[in-house]
């Protein structure tokens, strides 16, 4: 009786456990490449705008470790949308980008699609750019500010 039992038990906890693990009827679950994949991993690339509309070209010079195959070598180009942000220095618009700007680059791109060094096309959500003649122009500002200062306390 006890045997029967045990045998009763083993059958229904292996069903259970062959339904766990079986998978998902296709076209079901989240694909792993495309559209809608998961896990998406963000590629930060930073470096100079070396064109600038659509798409923005960009001399990669360092990157987190996702883009890290995305440095050196020739410009990679980087699409952009209409859902791209534009930060820095009071801008707002695709249209006020220049060569010459440093620039941040944020995308997201499924992590399969990043596999054994491949650099699947990127879509920018968001850039950070900065346009370093303005740049130089604040921290001089800056130093004739500090400087009026140091001789209004003689």
């Amino acid at each position: 009786m006890k045997v029967k039992l045990v045998f009763a038990s083993l059958a229904v906890a292996g069903l259970a456990v062959s339904s766990a693990v079986a998978a998902p009827p296709e076209g079901k679950g989240k694909p792993k490449t495309g559209e809608g994949c998961k896990p998406r991993i963000a590629v930060i690339l930073k470096g100079t705008l070396t064109g600038a509309g659509s798409p923005l070209t960009v001399k990669v010079t360092s990157a987190n470790h996702w883009g890290k195959p995305y440095v050196g070598g020739s410009d990679k180009s980087i699409a952009v949308n209409s859902d791209t942000k534009v930060r820095g220095q009071g801008m707002k618009q695709l249209s006020e980008l220049k060569s010459g700007f440093r620039v941040l680059i944020q995308a997201r791109v499924c992590k399969a699609d990043l596999a054994n060094g491949a650099t699947p096309a990127l879509t920018a959500t968001k850039v950070i750019a900065h346009d370093p003649s303005k740049a130089n122009k604040d921290e001089n500002d800056n130093k004739g500010q500090d400087n009026k200062d140091k001789d209004d306390d003689d």
